[in-house]
C-alpha cells in the first residue's frame, strides 16, 4: 500500500468512539506522523493531555490490521502496574464493532523521537529500557502470540547489492533454523523511531502492535539493524555492550547471535529503503544506497 492510499482523517464512527471515552470534549484530532502504516491519530482535548486513537481501516489493513490492535491492547493489559513507560490502555474495540475498524484508545506520553546520535548517557537509557522489556513478567496464561519472522516467505538476494554471497550465506543461515535460546517478553518493533525521549531520558516506548512472545536477541538485532542503517557499525557494539552493561541477557553462543541478527536483517528485504518513508522527513541525509550501504555492512559483520 503507498502512502497515498492511507487515510487521511479518522473517520466520523471512529471519532465518535473515541470521544465517548475521552474525560474532556474533543476539539480537534490530527494524524501522528513519523510511521509506515499510519494508522494513529491524536484527540486534541479542551483541556488536559492529549489521547492517542489507533484506527485500522479494515478495507485497508483486514486481519493484520485487527492483530495490531488485539497485540497492543494485549501489551497495554499486560503492563498495568509496570514501571515501563508504556502507554495506558482507555478504551478498545478490537473487533471494530462500535468505530468502523478495529481500535484502541491510549493515553499520550511526552517527549519526541530520536533519530541522531546518541550520546553515551542516552544508550545506557535504551539498553536499561530494553532490559525492562526483556525481564517483565508474563504469566504462563498470558504469554503473547510467539514471535514470526518478517520479510518475504522466501527471500531471495536482493537485486541491489554488490555483494550477493553474503545475502547466499545468509539465506542459508535461516533455512538452519532457529536455535534453542529462551524467550521472554518482546516488543518485537523496538526501534529508534519507537522510543521517545526528554533530552537523553526515555519518556516513552510506543507502538506495541508486534508484541510478541521470544528471544530478547531479536528485539536487540532489530535496534542493531536500526543503528547500522541510520548511523554506523559503531553504534551497533557500543549498544549491543551497552546492553550487557545493564544486566541484559543474550544467547551465549555466537551462531545463535549471527543467526538472530541475520534473520531480522533479511526481514527487511526485498528494499530496506523502504523505512524512509518514516525516517526521511528527519533525516534527509539518508538515502536508498545508505540505508542499503548500512545493512549489508551489518551482514557482513555478522557472518564474519
Amino acid at each position: 500500500m503507498t502512502s497515498d492510499q492511507r487515510p487521511r482523517t479518522l473517520p466520523e464512527r471512529a471519532r465518535a468512539w473515541a470521544a465517548a471515552h475521552a474525560p474532556r470534549p474533543v476539539v480537534d484530532v490530527t494524524p501522528v506522523g513519523g510511521g509506515i502504516t499510519n494508522t494513529k491519530w491524536l484527540l486534541h482535548l479542551d483541556e488536559g493531555d492529549p489521547l492517542v486513537i489507533r484506527w485500522s481501516d479494515p478495507e485497508l489493513w483486514g486481519a493484520t490490521g485487527r492483530e495490531h490492535v488485539r497485540r497492543e491492547i494485549m501489551a497495554c493489559r499486560l503492563l498495568t502496574g509496570s514501571a515501563l513507560p508504556a502507554p495506558k490502555l482507555v478504551a478498545d474495540d478490537p473487533d471494530g464493532l462500535v468505530a468502523g475498524g478495529p481500535a484502541d484508545l491510549l493515553t499520550w506520553l511526552p517527549g519526541r523521537a530520536r533519530l541522531d546520535p546518541l550520546s553515551p548517557a542516552a544508550v545506557t537509557a535504551l539498553a536499561r529500557l530494553a532490559v525492562a522489556v526483556h525481564r517483565q513478567p508474563v504469566p504462563v496464561q498470558q504469554h503473547p502470540t510467539t514471535f514470526t519472522f518478517r520479510g518475504p516467505p522466501k527471500p531471495e538476494v536482493p537485486g541491489w547489492s554488490d555483494a550477493p554471497h553474503l545475502w547466499r550465506q545468509a539465506i542459508d543461515v535461516l533455512a538452519a533454523g532457529p536455535p534453542p535460546t529462551p524467550y521472554g517478553l518482546l516488543h518485537r518493533d523496538f526501534h529508534l523511531g519507537n522510543t521517545l525521549w526528554q533530552g537523553d531520558r526515555v519518556s516513552g516506548l510506543v507502538d506495541w502492535a508486534e508484541t510478541s512472545w521470544g528471544p530478547p536477541d531479536l528485539d536487540v538485532a532489530h535496534l542493531c539493524s536500526d543503528f547500522a542503517m541510520l548511523h554506523s557499525p559503531l553504534e551497533v557494539e557500543i549498544f549491543r555492550a551497552a546492553y550487557g552493561q545493564q544486566g541484559g541477557r543474550l544467547d551465549a553462543d555466537v551462531t545463535a547471535t549471527r543467526f538472530w541478527q541475520v534473520a531480522d536483517i533479511l526481514g527487511f528485504l526485498p528494499d530496506p529503503a523502504h523505512i524512509l518513508a518514516s525516517v526521511g522527513p528527519s533525516r534527509p541525509d539518508l538515502t536508498p544506497d545508505s540505508i542499503r550501504r548500512g545493512l549489508q555492512d551489518l551482514l557482513a559483520r555478522a557472518l564474519a
